[in-house]
């Protein structure tokens, strides 16, 4: 499995110097060091995207003469982001010499961490994934979680064939809002180990790599804009409902987070007013479609009480399983008539260990019942990520970030340096 950090374009690419234009504004005062990091950038996206290529291609494709072009390869193979990929035959003329990615310039890993579990992946500069691990860990407690995290990543790099300290960056995808002016989670009382001050701190200083910390609807949010049911819409919302409930924002193509990091965090919207008379408070959103409420609602129909086995039985036979499915659509669409009542989006995607399996099915009972108590229109979709889609927006995430630094300067642009007291 492959995951790209990067749609290729649909025309094709564009010469290097009307892309750079169009991507870094204008070129025309630009320094030779500058235009050389251009070439540099747009050459290894080509590369990334065709996956081999001759220097009389590669100077057709960027506009680039030959002998520019040649030097361009020779500086790149020098740094090691580029090798040599064998010979073109069966065409007039003499063979010519194939250039690709050097795959093994660069690796990333990502970890998707929920309350239950842990799965880490490693891809390479290409995005293959090299090796994908997961292990069982009770997260709801107040255990320290670092010396399971360092076992699932470890583990991760030794089915993937790469020592960890070849890592040039992890990305840990998890179920609170990331506090980035203070360095760690809110929202993340459900997991009482990671919301310490000074975990994430702590993961830096061991990990001695680049750490990214993102919530985890927001990284499956990724994977949908960039290969999933958000490919073609300029904004759309994600409505992850599995053992929490979270919304994902995108704003073309970026992700609104707000002011804490606390952007999305739906399982506490209250779907009522407080009673002036001191009665009980309305219900959350987490009331009706969380993993509890889900398990009950299945038990009353005679389901597996698993959220995502419930909603598989139920589809599978829809004879016994169409009420639970109605009052779930009921549920979720309770929730989402205030959603896209504020960010009126052109796209919905429902997600998550609940709401996947529930498929079209799911998503036309949903769609009815939120016209019937919305006047929105608004389209909803299901998500058909292979897996765990935090774990490949967060492969997504990192491969992003890498090959912006790498691509950047030619390979000569420095890494996230390593805290002093982790050396």
């Amino acid at each position: 499995m492959t995951f790209q950090a990067h749609p290729a374009p649909r025309d094709g690419p564009a010469p290097a110097v009307s892309r750079a234009r169009r991507d870094d504004g204008d070129v025309s005062g630009a320094t030779p060091r500058t235009v050389r990091a251009i070439n540099d950038r747009v050459t290894l996206e080509l590369l990334l995207q065709h996956g081999s290529l001759t220097r009389t291609q590669l100077a057709g494709l960027t506009g680039l003469s030959k002998p520019t072009a040649t030097q361009l390869l020779q500086r790149l193979a020098e740094v090691g982001l580029i090798v040599p990929r064998g010979t073109t035959s069966g065409a007039p003329g003499p063979n010519a010499q194939l250039y690709g990615l050097n795959e093994r310039a660069g690796h990333v890993a990502a970890v998707d961490v929920d309350d239950y579990g842990a799965t880490a992946a490693v891809a390479d500069l290409a995005g293959q994934v090299l090796g994908e691990v997961s292990a069982q860990v009770d997260y709801t407690t107040s255990d320290d979680p670092l010396p399971s995290f360092r076992r699932v990543l470890a583990d991760a790099c030794r089915r993937a064939g790469v020592k960890q300290r070849e890592l040039d960056l992890v990305v840990l995808g998890v179920s609170g809002a990331y506090d980035a002016e203070h360095d760690r989670l809110a929202f993340a009382d459900h997991i009482p180990g990671w919301a310490q001050p000074q975990t994430l701190t702590r993961l830096r200083r061991a990990l001695r790599c680049e750490l990214v910390v993102e919530n985890d609807v927001k990284l499956a949010a990724v994977w949908e804009r960039g290969q999933g049911a958000a490919r073609e819409v300029p904004a759309f919302a994600l409505l992850w409902a599995g053992t929490g409930l979270g919304l994902a924002i995108d704003l073309g193509g970026t992700l609104h987070t707000g002011a804490t990091g606390g952007a999305g965090e739906i399982g506490y919207m209250r779907l009522g007013l407080r009673p002036t008379d001191g009665g009980a408070l309305p219900a959350t959103f987490h009331d009706l479609v969380g993993a509890e409420a889900v398990a009950a609602l299945a038990r009353e129909h005679d389901l597996p009480t698993a959220p995502g086995a419930a909603v598989a039985a139920a589809r599978r036979d829809l004879g016994q399983g169409m009420p639970f499915l109605s009052e779930l659509a009921r549920r979720l669409a309770g929730g989402l008539a205030p959603i896209v009542a504020v960010l009126d989006p052109p796209l919905v995607v429902l997600a998550g260990p609940t709401c996947a399996p529930g498929g079209e099915v799911l998503v036309q009972l949903v769609q009815e019942e939120l016209r019937a108590i919305s006047p929105f229109t608004t389209r909803l979709a299901v998500s058909q990520a292979p897996g765990s889609a935090v774990l490949q927006g967060g492969l997504d995430t990192g491969l992003g970030r890498l090959r912006a630094r790498l691509f950047a300067d030619g390979g000569r642009a420095e890494l996230a340096p390593v805290p002093r007291d982790a050396r």
